[in-house]
């Protein structure tokens, strides 16, 4: 498909420590020119990971997000790092920082673009099986504040249709895992 829509033009207009906010100047299809928002996330990408204990039971955390100013229920996720090498090295990382877990059997699976209509941010979602508890516990970085809790599959999907759980990293995770690997323990 060819877009009728074209950038004209791209000017910054805050820069910040992890985004920059731009603002583009598109001309429509009809000729007439507007202003869009762009979100230019630094690292421009990250990864999370669904954690599932030997059981079949699945790790997740609780934090309070100040951007939609509530306490949210979300799979452990974070920025790439300048030494990574890869998103699973992050992966990795986070598990274990964000919930005082590990585990040795890590796959990938799936890829989500954040918000397409305005940011460049994406995420490499990983599985990872038979999680044990680390021997450092959790390790948590200044200023974060992360409860640790366990359900079943079932009750995680309970809380996706209930609006419970509405991060859409952790329900794209759930969701896919569900279909994947079997709705029911």
């Amino acid at each position: 498909m060819n877009s009728k829509l074209k950038r004209l033009g791209r000017r910054i207009a805050f820069e910040g420590e992890v985004v920059d906010l731009y603002k583009d100047i598109m001309e429509y299809p009809d000729g007439s020119m507007h202003e869009w928002d762009y979100v230019h996330h630094k690292r421009g990408y990250g990864a999370c990971v669904i954690p599932v204990l030997p059981d079949g039971r699945i790790v997740l955390v609780r934090q309070f997000r100040p951007a939609v100013d509530e306490v949210i229920l979300e799979i452990p996720a974070g920025g790439i790092e300048k030494e990574d090498k890869d998103t699973l090295v992050c992966a990795k990382r986070e598990l274990t920082e964000e919930t005082g877990y590990t585990s040795n059997d890590f796959s990938h699976l799936l890829r989500v673009q954040v918000a397409v209509a305005y940011c460049n941010e994406w995420l490499d979602i990983y599985l990872a099986k038979d999680c044990q508890k680390a021997q450092s516990g959790q390790i948590l970085d200044q200023g974060e504040d992360i409860n640790v809790e366990i359900y079943t599959l079932d009750e995680l999907l309970d809380k996706v249709y209930n609006f419970e759980i509405k991060d859409s990293k952790t329900v794209a995770a759930i969701t896919a895992y569900a279909v994947k690997y079997g709705k029911k323990n």
